[in-house]
């Protein structure tokens, strides 16, 4: 991990002295102890998608994620052709959006939730219109595409 800090920090100051302005500031190799937080694991998860936002527990997900959910709903899945997959994926706090692709008659919009619970999507609605109306919150549905706002 030492050396690792070292040559970044005596490549910047080499390069320092190549913008062909004045004197050079003598930068020397700093020796960092290992903080706590380099012994711990790395973070994983979603990262908040707007500067300042809390980390959102479900989003991103990506379509196997949501196709998994989908299919795991027995009625929704009769019910709507999913075709290629799903596609257009909009993903807002703990709700996500996704178009179905079907052949040969119109593409509907599955409506799916997070459960932090159970730590999994479920599908919760889907359709051609309507499909996140007095279930998805005005402020996520204004956000989350595929809502019709």
């Amino acid at each position: 991990m030492l050396k690792k800090l070292i040559l970044p920090l005596a490549v910047a100051g080499m390069l320092t002295g190549c913008s062909g302005g004045g004197s050079t500031p003598s930068i020397a190799p700093t020796t960092l102890a290992a903080s706590p937080e380099e012994s711990l694991p790395p973070q994983t998860g979603p990262a908040p998608t707007k500067p300042g936002a809390s980390p959102q527990a479900g989003c991103p997900v990506d379509s196997a994620t949501l196709e998994k959910a989908f299919n795991a709903n027995a009625k929704l899945s009769s019910d709507i052709v999913l075709g290629a997959g799903l596609t257009g994926i909009s993903c807002v706090q703990d709700y996500a959006t996704a178009k179905a692709q079907p052949t040969n008659v119109d593409p509907a919009t599955v409506l799916f939730h997070y459960d932090a619970t159970q730590k999994m999507w479920i599908a919760l609605a889907g359709g051609t219109d309507g499909v996140c109306d007095n279930v998805v919150p005005q402020a996520i549905k204004a956000e989350l595409k595929n809502c019709g706002v």
